[in-house]
């Protein structure tokens, strides 16, 4: 398992890269990592990057313990701007738990979550304005 991430301040985004087989603490871990990072900014929208991931570990109870992690991490922009989040995935297995995310996560979660294929039109979702 790797995990890792990256801020893109010129695209607003922090970038999360994650491999091999992942676990809730391992992932809310990075997430954490992250938003104590002093180049931190509560304006940055998200853009996680699956690449041979291997979710199978990951439980139902696990999911909603990442959610709620991931929420009480939820602060309001400070430019107000609804945020977003897109998590590129192309393992049809992997995809499945995270739409189980997706819908779980719509009611605590601040920001909007979509699941994508192709990393360049995750890239396009996050760079158009919302709706």
């Amino acid at each position: 398992m790797a995990t890792s991430y990256a801020f893109e301040p010129e695209n607003r985004l922090c970038v999360w890269k994650m491999t091999g087989v992942l676990d809730a603490d391992a992932i809310i871990a990075t997430v954490r990592t992250a938003h104590s990072d002093p180049l931190w900014s509560n304006d940055y929208d998200f853009l996680t990057l699956l690449t041979e991931a291997r979710l199978g570990q990951i439980q139902p109870e696990d999911s909603d313990r990442i959610v709620e992690a991931l929420g009480a991490l939820d602060t309001p922009s400070t430019d107000g701007h609804a945020k977003r989040g897109a998590i590129v995935c192309t393992d049809e297995l992997a995809s499945a738990l995270l739409l189980y995310y997706e819908q779980t996560s719509r009611v605590s979660r601040a920001s909007e979550e979509r699941i994508f294929t192709d990393e360049a039109e995750a890239r396009a979702w996050l760079a158009s304005p919302a709706a």
